[in-house]
C-alpha cells in the first residue's frame, strides 16, 4: 500500500467515524457501548439479541438487561465536531506528512477521578427521570469514558461509588477504550452483571470515538 492508498484508506475511516457519530446513528453507538460491555464480561452475544426499547430510557434492551448509555468526555469536546473537522483535513491533504501532528501524552488520572467525571450526567438523569415518575431502579447505567487528554490509572483504587448507589439505579457499569468494569449490581440485576461485579476486565485491543 502505498501513501496515497493509505491516506484514501484514513479518509475512509474518517467517514465511517463521522456517520456513526450522527444523529440518525445514535442507537448504533448505544448498542456498541453495550457490545464492549459484554466482551470485556466475556458474555456470548449476537446482534439480533440487543433490540431498541420502544420508548427512552432505557436506551437498548439485552436479554433482562435494560440498558442506558451515556459518554464521558473532555470538557469542551463535542465526538461529533472533532470528526467532522479531521473528516475535511484528511479529505484536503495531499500527503501524508499534512496529517502529523503531535498530541500531548494523555495524563494519568486515578479511578476516583474519573468516576467524579460521571456525576453531573447522572445527577441531570436521576434528577429529571424522577420528575418524569420513571424507575430508576429498572435502568442499568453504562458510562462509556472516550477521554483524550486523560486515560484511567488501571492500578488505581475504585472506592465506593456511594452517591450514584443512593440515586436508585439498579446498576452501574463503566465501560473505557482498554478496560470495563461493573461498578455495583443490585440483587435483582441481570445475572451477568451480578457475577462480574467489582472485577476490572482490561482488553486486549483498545478502541474509542
Amino acid at each position: 500500500m502505498d501513501d496515497s492508498d493509505y491516506l484514501r484508506l484514513l479518509t475512509s475511516q474518517a467517514e465511517q467515524a463521522s456517520a456513526f457519530l450522527s444523529n440518525a446513528r445514535k442507537w448504533e453507538r448505544e448498542r456498541w457501548v453495550c457490545e464492549r460491555l459484554l466482551q470485556g464480561l466475556n458474555i456470548p452475544h449476537r446482534a439480533d439479541d440487543f433490540l431498541p426499547a420502544g420508548q427512552e430510557p432505557p436506551d437498548v434492551l439485552f436479554r433482562d438487561a435494560c440498558f442506558e448509555v451515556f459518554f464521558v468526555l473532555d470538557e469542551g469536546r463535542r465526538l461529533n465536531d472533532e470528526w467532522r473537522e479531521e473528516l475535511q483535513r484528511r479529505r484536503s491533504a495531499f500527503s501524508l506528512s499534512q496529517l502529523v501532528r503531535r498530541e500531548a501524552k494523555p495524563k494519568r488520572i486515578p479511578a476516583a477521578e474519573l468516576l467524579r467525571r460521571l456525576a453531573p450526567t447522572l445527577r441531570k438523569k436521576a434528577h429529571n427521570y424522577k420528575e418524569r415518575g420513571l424507575e430508576l431502579s429498572e435502568l442499568d447505567i453504562i458510562a462509556f469514558a472516550s477521554l483524550k487528554r486523560e486515560v484511567l490509572d488501571l492500578n488505581s483504587h475504585f472506592p465506593p461509588p456511594t452517591e450514584y448507589l443512593r440515586q436508585g439505579w439498579r446498576s452501574l457499569s463503566l465501560v473505557g477504550p482498554t478496560f470495563a468494569r461493573v461498578l455495583f449490581a443490585h440483587p435483582d440485576a441481570p445475572d451477568f452483571l451480578r457475577t462480574n461485579l467489582g472485577r476490572s476486565v482490561v482488553f486486549d485491543v483498545g478502541i474509542s470515538l
